[in-house]
């Protein structure tokens, strides 16, 4: 019973540490969401789902521009969170199911983090 509750403990913590670890170094370098994409057309829920990744990301990324308005990281992250569906909605509603050059991805990529996190001097 011991071994099983250490288990447990041990995949959470790792899990835990894993998560934070991919959301501060998987897109280190990258200047915009066109960086990770390199095969256009690109599939709109593919698309989604590394836009929520990425705004993650941006969370992590601009902690300073984020402290110097009074917020943190994450408050960043659980507003995040609570807006994605509802901007996925607003943002993606018309959108085509595969997105066919780079000025459409940027053009959705800025749409999507505007929405899910409206503060200023964040930069991805």
């Amino acid at each position: 019973m011991k071994l099983f509750f250490g288990s447990v403990i041990i995949i959470v913590a790792g899990f835990s540490v894993n998560k934070d670890v991919f959301y501060n170094k998987a897109y280190d370098g990258v200047t915009t969401v066109t960086d990770i994409i390199s095969i256009y057309p690109v599939d709109t829920f593919y698309f989604k789902r590394t836009m929520r990744d990425y705004a993650h990301h941006l969370c992590y990324k601009n902690e300073d521009a984020l402290t110097s308005q009074n917020i943190s990281v994450v408050d960043c992250v659980s507003k995040l969170d609570d807006k994605k569906t509802e901007c996925e909605k607003k943002v993606f509603r018309l959108a085509p199911l595969n997105l066919e050059t780079e000025l459409e991805v940027l053009d959705y990529s800025r749409q999507y983090t505007q929405c899910t996190l409206p503060y200023k001097y964040i930069y991805g």
